[in-house]
């Protein structure tokens, strides 16, 4: 029965792959906006080596601060432009829990429906996990062994594989990425068509993110090249197919912000369950990331991703309308002090530059 599921799932994949060749599309290249305070901070961190990317902060739906610095390349030959993509890591994972309340929103998935219901060829421990643990990262399912895993084909062997969990639904918050992938193949079975094919129908499409992909990609040409720092060569890290990596600008990012936030996809309701954490009592992360909860509603959404050499990040205050977005192509693993520090900027509050 295993097999019969493992062949189902990778023919789905291969149709993903046919399908998805939506093209690139090329950005009007206006001048950066600028604040000068934000902009001698980011030009500082770029001195330093502590950022490497593109960058968009808004204020009530105005754009203060807008600019790329550094390059695409690891040998800083090509410079950075407002058309690059960059893999936004774990933020991606926004995009399938949104459609599963958006299936719930229609009735077709019920979150407290053991995910045996929908996708009845998995092992026994299926009869015991609800869909709902799936966006709270509560399955009980462990984490990829990423030193075996290479190819989707591995992802989904790994998967039918497991014999027990190491907890039971519900108990405890394990943040694994099979949860995140049983999300996809709920949706690709309820809707009856590839999980790529869904989202850019019912999401992308919708907020005209025309610049956002999923993987396989079928041109690079856009990408920017994820590199460490240290331009030594020309191996570059940007081309990671691994299943369900999103792509994207940050122009595109703030369609998706803004689209989630004014009801275009979802319901506040349903957003709002997405935030609520696994326990108030130590963080818990949630399928939008930071846990940032008053009185049952969202007030501010904060998230962040990285893989390899990429990293992102997202941060909406609903209270003030301050939007920071943050793509780097050298991890450094500064972005949340660069973040403080343009929110201190914004609000006229003191703040200190990132050291090395």
């Amino acid at each position: 029965m295993n097999k019969i599921f493992l062949i189902a799932v990778c023919s789905i994949l291969i149709l993903a792959c046919k399908s998805n060749k939506k093209e690139i599309t090329d950005l009007n290249q206006e001048a950066p906006i600028n604040n000068l305070e934000i902009d001698s901070l980011m030009q500082t961190c770029f001195k330093r080596g502590l950022f490497n990317g593109n960058i968009l902060v808004l204020k009530n739906d105005s754009i203060i601060y807008k600019n790329s610095l550094g390059f695409s390349d690891s040998l800083n030959t090509k410079k950075l432009n407002q058309n690059k993509l960059f893999n936004i890591g774990s933020i991606a994972k926004e995009f399938s829990a949104v459609a599963i309340m958006k299936l719930v929103e229609k009735d077709k998935v019920n979150l407290n429906e053991v995910i045996s219901k929908y996708l009845p060829n998995l092992p026994k421990w299926s009869e015991k996990i609800r869909v709902k643990n799936l966006l709270d990262y509560t399955s009980g399912l462990p984490r990829y062994n990423w030193e075996t895993i290479r190819t989707d084909k591995d992802i989904y062997t790994d998967l039918i594989n497991i014999k027990t969990l190491e907890a039971e639904p519900g108990d405890k918050q394990i943040y694994s990425n099979n949860n995140v992938l049983l999300r996809k193949l709920i949706i690709e079975k309820i809707s009856g068509i590839p999980f790529n094919n869904y989202i850019d129908k019912n999401i992308f499409e919708p907020l005209e993110m025309n610049n956002t992909f999923l993987t396989p990609i079928q041109s690079y040409s856009k990408i920017a090249q994820g590199y460490s720092a240290t331009p030594t060569s020309d191996k570059q890290t940007a081309y990671d197919q691994i299943f369900g990596a999103v792509f994207t600008t940050t122009d595109d990012m703030n369609k998706w912000i803004v689209g989630l936030h004014s009801e275009k996809i979802i319901s506040n309701k349903s957003k709002n369950v997405l935030n609520t954490p696994f326990t108030f009592e130590n963080y818990s992360e949630t399928a939008l990331g930071a846990p940032n909860l008053e009185n049952g509603e969202m007030v501010r959404h904060q998230h962040s991703g990285s893989h390899m050499n990429y990293e992102s990040l997202i941060d909406y205050n609903l209270n003030n309308g301050l939007i920071v977005i943050l793509f780097t192509n050298t991890a450094k693993h500064k972005l949340w002090k660069i973040d403080h520090a343009i929110n201190a900027i914004v609000h006229h509050q003191p703040y200190s530059i990132p050291e090395n």
